[in-house]
């Protein structure tokens, strides 16, 4: 059972691969990567400021860490001149205290500012690949369309090459039907004209036809009558 549902996933997800494979436009993915880009520079850019604007407020704590440190050790001095070892301990005391602290924030000033050459450098490493693939993402985008034009066309030729087979052989049929009416015309005009010649030639049409005819008929009946005449003579 577990092996049918493994098969039906995966042809499932075949099918939607294809069907997202067909609604995917390329120049729309390449744009979007390219803003995604962008965004990913603005962010970077975003933590140089915030860490370029902390080195500086720990550079300024520093500078007043250090301003205390030298302000103890000229107490001490001054207690030292004035015979007073006691004050003078208590502000040695001090500055110890405030030259660690500025050590210890010296070290973080360091640390803040590794981290911003390495937010830096790949600042601009990122703006190089943003222009490189600024560039590139043009070509693509041309390329891309003038493949779907040479594929426009080609579906554009193949549909009028054949809508031309079509049309070719509707011609070749339509030809044919023409033929069989002519021959069938040309068929009709001899069966009329060979009425029209038929009785032209019989006897009741014919004037000199008829004539002769009937001086044969005459020749034949005096023929007759000679004959009859002869027969009632002799009896």
């Amino acid at each position: 059972m577990a092996g049918l549902m493994d098969r039906v996933k995966t042809i499932l997800g075949a099918k939607a691969n294809s069907a997202l494979d067909a609604i995917e436009d390329p120049t729309q993915t390449i744009d979007y990567s390219y803003e995604k880009m962008q965004e990913a520079l603005q962010e970077t850019k975003r933590h140089v400021l915030e860490v370029a604007t902390a080195k500086k407020q720990l550079e300024m704590q520093l500078v007043v860490l250090q301003k205390k440190a030298a302000d103890y050790d000229a107490d001490a001095r001054e207690a030292v001149a004035s015979g007073r070892d006691d004050l003078a301990t208590q502000a040695l005391a001090m500055k110890a205290t405030v030259q660690h602290q500025a050590d210890d924030l010296s070290t973080h000033v360091q640390e803040t500012q590794a981290e911003e050459e390495k937010l830096s450098a790949a600042q601009k490493q990122l703006e190089s690949k943003i222009e490189s693939f600024r560039s590139q993402k043009e070509v693509m985008k041309a390329e891309y369309s003038a493949a779907k034009a040479h594929v426009a066309i080609g579906e554009a030729m193949h549909g009028i090459t054949q809508h031309a087979e079509d049309v070719s052989g509707s011609l070749d049929r339509a030809q044919d039907k023409i033929q069989q009416m002519q021959a069938r015309a040309s068929a009709m005009d001899e069966i009329e004209d060979t009425q029209a010649l038929g009785p032209s030639t019989s006897a009741g049409s014919d004037p000199v036809r008829q004539q002769l005819d009937a001086a044969k008929a005459s020749s034949s009946l005096k023929d007759e009558l000679a004959k009859l005449k002869a027969e009632v003579q002799s009896s």
